[in-house]
């Protein structure tokens, strides 16, 4: 396992990262993510939310990215990684298309019908202004959603 990023960007893959204190891990993409590009990220988030000891916030700058490969859907999708998923508490995504948008905002419309506590907060914003603003709601005491301990 990598080190979790510092607070200066540090590469992965073609891609950068990097952590924000006090809970805020930003994601740059450039290109296409492979199968080690999201294992990485995967855990970097497990180890920031170590380091925190609560919830991860997560900004991901997609404006610059390829294709996500199968290889990094289906580590995305397995069983050993749904922790991470639990430490997620808001996630913005900056710069998707608008393809993607769609896609996306079905695919969670969808999970949170099954059930509304699986999936957190989550935005596609224009910038990364935008993407802060929208995370910054819930980190207000009584935001009103289900986070990580």
């Amino acid at each position: 396992m990598r080190l979790p990023p510092s607070e200066r960007w540090e590469p992965f893959g073609t891609h950068l990262h990097r952590f924000e204190s006090p809970d805020l891990y930003i994601v740059r993409i450039r290109g296409n993510v492979l199968g080690d590009d999201m294992r990485t990220q995967i855990e970097a988030l497990r180890a920031l939310a170590g380091r925190t000891g609560g919830g991860i916030f997560w900004i991901a700058d997609v404006s610059a990215m390829g294709t996500i490969t199968p290889q990094a859907r289906r580590a995305a999708a397995a069983d050993e990684f749904a922790d991470v998923r639990e430490l997620l508490r808001g996630s913005a995504v900056v710069g998707a298309s608008f393809t993607a948008r769609v896609v996306a905002t079905l695919l969670v419309r969808a999970v949170r019908s099954l059930n509304p506590r699986r999936i957190r907060p989550v935005a596609f914003v224009e910038t990364e202004a935008e993407a802060r603003a929208f995370l910054n709601e819930y980190r207000r005491p009584g935001a009103g959603v289900s986070v990580a301990p």
